[in-house]
């Protein structure tokens, strides 16, 4: 599957919200962090920056060293980093080279103890230098298990079977981009696709504390570093050198996986000082004896099980249970009590890896599209006239098994894009943990819905902006124990994390009981900065809404816990890259919650379908509260608003899907229509439409282009082969005009 090419600015606002997530000892962050960096290279429009791909170069060395221990894993030092991508962002506003930003960029590098570079010359080794390199690797040895005590990688058997798998996809990988290199020695693309994937085991397998396959990625990494900055010339040297320590990490994966189907007793500690020498030398272009390769020497280590010992701090608690998410906080080893480690191995043996097999992302694509092909067929069958005439009884029973048969290769074809939302979930409840420490605050989290399924492409979407706000909840909402105290609340604070489906939509909350939003600051600040005008009226809604605008932010000073400079017009980014969109609803002293509702773009849903004109819309039944056609009592207009239906009491806004949509052939006169009342976010609709056509189970397709009209969520193909737009009730609702009018303000 092609990997969307993404501009400069989107890499930009991901690094700038991504920055706020790190926190000392979590390395997996930092990982994503590189990846981001890594991608500026590929960027659309990097050729209109070159200068902040040179910045991207420096900020990814920073982000090696603290993951190697070379600069301080602290918040300071992450202060500083936040301030380097705002320059850089700065730099990317003025297109100047010579921008204040660039240097003000090095200077905060140099604040943290990083030197930054002067450019190096490129300089290609001629073939002279492929004589002087050994072309043979070291023999594979292995070290006598009581030198050196087995490290603990079991924590997490689920992780490391992960880890497993996802490395011997990336030795495969480069393996095929080596081959390729040799017909294509000066090719850049290809040493970048063998660059990641060292660079991804190196990350991985130090957080796992594989510290040995963690060593020989990272120095093999270290050389194609140099061969991409033109420091070191791609030969053959470098290839064999590449080939060889692939197949090195292939052997050392292999036994990792042993270790986890048979047990401990069949680790093999292997000695890679030898390869390290060997890889260091190719990359300074020295001579070393060149050796014969051999088979690999073992000693067998089945008798003597080594002690496995595991840090005792944020090591063992951090290391999710989670593939692609991995933690880790720097910690000294002890050793675990012999009952301890009979358990661990004991349950490392019992816990083999299920088995499972991978499928490229566009077949299962493919598959969920035939499957709702089928669907649609099955509906255009069933709906023609001609089998309607027809009065069977087998073939009335035929089609029935026919649609229970569809119905249930449906529902497999769809869930294997859908996974549990628990996963994201419960990565929160560390997250809240770990911020009520720091803060010093006492809060609860209760979760629902964690079995809300979503689609898998937005899980790995939403985390970050979940994250954000979670952290703004606790540092900025829940108040401290004594003030809650003072306030008449519980010293301890709750927030509360929902999921579920509502109209056609994926909708996760997050509620606090804190302090809430300060409108009246929120307000001075907005008209100190020209968002609003000091005499115009504005909701509380409109108000605490405005806190997602760029740069909009109302703390006084900023914490390590949340912000970073960064405000939340990046979660708002994240969130309305899925289609969706998230909102604030607060009052002061009482709390905050937030709403984000994703669309569900692989879905089934019940609506009704509509006639206006010659086109076919169809609303989710979820979001339907009633229907009726309008009396001249009930119809209103409101100067400045426009019109709207008295419903019990109640002044609701009318929507004309054809002056929306442009439907030349629909009747205007409303008195002969039908309206369908709908809420969404809150609030009351009433959709003005030609006809009902009736109730039917629909598949929503993807409109390519089409996805950016406002108000639209998709597509379907109708029983009578027509198609049917399905409507985005959230965005009519916030496209269209709110009346909050008294009864007695209106005018007939």
């Amino acid at each position: 599957m092609t990997e969307e090419i993404r501009s400069v600015l989107d890499i930009l606002d991901d690094l700038a919200l991504k920055i706020m997530m790190v926190e000392p000892g979590n390395l997996a962050v930092i990982g994503e962090l590189v990846s981001l960096v890594e991608e500026f290279s590929q960027a659309s429009d990097i050729e209109d920056f070159p200068v902040i791909l040179k910045m991207a170069g420096d900020l990814e060395k920073v982000f090696g060293m603290i993951i190697m221990t070379d600069l301080d894993d602290s918040p300071e030092n992450y202060d500083q980093v936040g301030k380097c991508i705002g320059h850089m962002q700065e730099v990317h506003r003025t297109g100047g080279d010579s921008s204040p930003a660039v240097q003000n960029f090095k200077n905060d590098l140099r604040s943290i103890g990083y030197d930054v570079p002067e450019e190096v010359p490129q300089d290609n080794n001629t073939s002279e230098d492929v004589a002087a390199v050994p072309t043979g690797p070291p023999e594979i040895k292995v070290i006598d298990p009581d030198s050196e005590p087995m490290p603990d990688f079991l924590q997490d058997v689920d992780l490391l079977t992960g880890f497993i798998e996802e490395t011997s996809e990336h030795l495969e990988s480069i393996e095929v981009n080596v081959l390729d290199l040799e017909d294509n020695p000066g090719d850049d693309e290809i040493i970048n696709n063998i660059f990641r994937p060292f660079h991804t085991i190196k990350g991985v397998s130090g957080f796992l504390n594989l510290k040995k396959i963690q060593e020989i990625a990272h120095c093999t990494e270290n050389l194609l570093d140099d061969v991409r900055n033109g420091i070191r010339g791609m030969d053959s040297s470098v290839i064999d050198v590449v080939l060889k320590v692939g197949d090195f990490l292939k052997t050392m994966v292999e036994n990792i996986k042993l270790v986890l189907d048979e047990g401990p007793d069949h680790y093999k500690n292997y000695d890679i000082s030898e390869y390290v020498a060997w890889v260091k030398s190719v990359q300074g272009g020295d001579t070393i004896p060149a050796s014969t390769p051999v088979q690999s020497a073992t000693i067998d280590s089945a008798k003597t099980v080594p002690e496995l010992k595991v840090p005792t701090s944020a090591l063992a608690e951090s290391v999710q249970q989670t593939k692609g998410e991995i933690s880790a906080s720097p910690g000294k080893p002890a050793p675990l009590p012999e009952s301890s480690l009979q358990k661990k191995a004991q349950a490392a043996t019992k816990s083999k890896p299920g088995t499972s097999i991978k499928v490229d992302v566009e077949k299962l694509d493919g598959l969920v599209n035939a499957v709702g092909e089928l669907v649609i067929m099955q509906a255009m069958v069933r709906g023609n006239p001609l089998v309607d005439k027809l009065s069977d009884p087998k073939l009335t029973k035929d089609f029935a098994q026919l649609g229970r048969i569809t119905s249930e290769i449906q529902k497999t074809a769809m869930s294997m894009r859908m996974v549990p939302i628990r996963q994201t979930f419960q990565k929160m409840i560390r997250l809240v943990r770990d911020l009520s420490k720091k803060t010093g605050k006492q809060v609860d989290l209760v979760m629902e819905g964690e079995e809300t399924e979503i689609d898998r492409n937005m899980v790995d979407s939403i985390y970050d902006p979940l994250v954000h706000m979670m952290r703004n909840s606790v540092d900025h909402g829940v108040q401290m124990p004594d003030e809650r105290e003072k306030m008449g609340k519980s010293t301890t604070g709750t927030v509360n994390l929902r999921a579920y489906q509502k109209g056609g939509n994926m909708v996760i909350e997050i509620e606090d009981d804190g302090q809430g939003l300060n409108t009246t600051k929120i307000r001075q600040k907005a008209i100190e900065r020209n968002l609003i005008n000091d005499n115009d009226k504005y909701s509380n809604y409109d108000l605490n809404n405005l806190i997602f605008l760029p740069g909009f932010s109302t703390a006084d000073q900023i914490t390590d816990v949340s912000g970073r400079g960064v405000g939340m017009d990046v979660v708002k980014k994240g969130v309305e890259k899925m289609r969706g969109k998230v909102e604030v609803f607060s009052e002061p002293g009482e709390g905050s919650q937030f709403i984000i509702r994703l669309p569900l773009t692989l879905a089934i849903i019940d609506g009704i379908i509509v006639r206006v004109g010659s086109d076919r819309y169809i609303i989710p039944t979820t979001a339907i509260q009633e229907s009726l056609r309008p009396t001249e009592e009930q119809y209103k207009t409101v100067q400045g608003k426009g019109e709207a239906l008295l419903i019990r009491n109640t002044l609701i806004p009318i929507i004309r899907l054809a002056d929306l949509f442009g439907v030349a052939d629909s009747n205007s006169n409303i008195f002969e229509g039908i309206v369908v009342v709908i809420e969404a976010e809150g609030k009351q609709r009433a959709i003005l439409v030609d006809e009902l056509l009736g109730k039917q189970e629909v598949v929503i397709k993807n409109l390519g282009g089409l996805q950016e009209i406002k108000g639209v969520a998709g597509g379907t193909i109708l029983g009578d082969g027509r198609v049917g737009l399905i409507l985005d009730l959230a965005g009519l609702v916030s496209s269209s005009a709110a009346i909050e009018i008294s009864e007695e303000a209106t005018a007939g």
